[in-house]
């Protein structure tokens, strides 16, 4: 019991209070996210996709000024025009989307304690619309990954971990409105792992595995 005054009152169990910066809402849970990486280049992968996207939006707006106003210029050149100008800036922006899809932006782990194979992990990347996607997964998950911009290729959750994984994903969504999934067999990440990484991240590392140079 705690004496307040005269008043007794019954300590409340500690609930994690936490402002999730990249959804703006708050949520309650008895775990505790520990922010352990940053990407370097969040703010610049960000505003690259953002470029892409408004840039392919821009030419599909303007399509349509191809083929209005008076003009000898046949229709099939038009048409070869606008198609040629979508297909530019279409391509582009699938290839900063392919590019920067396993770019992490953070991730946090759900423990204040050592860094295990079995440590849950939220890590944040960004969806299509360069908008925060974040997914569970566990270092025991992570694999070397052959691909390009990757550094690690996500594996099936093993059976031991399945059931906590489900109870973490219960307790993490508390009160969100977007809500942690599960990462998927062969999503891809990528971190920053030149010159050198901070001692949290090193944990991960060596719980992980190698990752590809």
């Amino acid at each position: 019991m705690i004496r307040v005054g005269s008043i007794h009152a019954k300590p409340r169990p500690v609930v994690y209070m936490l402002r999730h910066v990249a959804y703006g809402q708050r949520f309650q849970t008895t775990l505790q996210p520990r922010v352990v990486y940053e990407g370097g280049l969040t703010k610049a992968a960000r505003v690259m996709k953002l470029a892409s996207i408004a840039s392919f939006v821009g030419a599909s707006a303007a399509v349509p000024f191809f083929f209005t106003g008076d003009s000898t210029v046949p229709s099939a050149a038009r048409t070869i025009l606008a198609l040629t100008t979508l297909g530019m800036t279409g391509s582009s922006t699938g290839i900063v989307t392919w590019a920067l899809r396993p770019y992490i932006t953070s991730i946090s782990v759900l423990n204040n304690e050592e860094i295990t194979p079995q440590t849950p992990m939220l890590v944040q990347t960004m969806n299509v619309w360069a908008q925060p996607k974040v997914r569970l997964v566990f270092p025991v998950q992570l694999k070397p990954a052959t691909q390009p911009l990757s550094s690690w290729v996500v594996s099936e959750v093993p059976l031991e971990i399945s059931d906590k994984a489900d109870k973490v994903l219960q307790e993490v969504n508390k009160g969100r409105k977007k809500l942690v999934t599960m990462a998927k067999q062969g999503d891809l990440f990528y971190a920053h792992m030149e010159g050198g990484v901070g001692p949290e991240m090193e944990q991960i590392v060596r719980a992980a595995g190698p990752t590809q140079a």
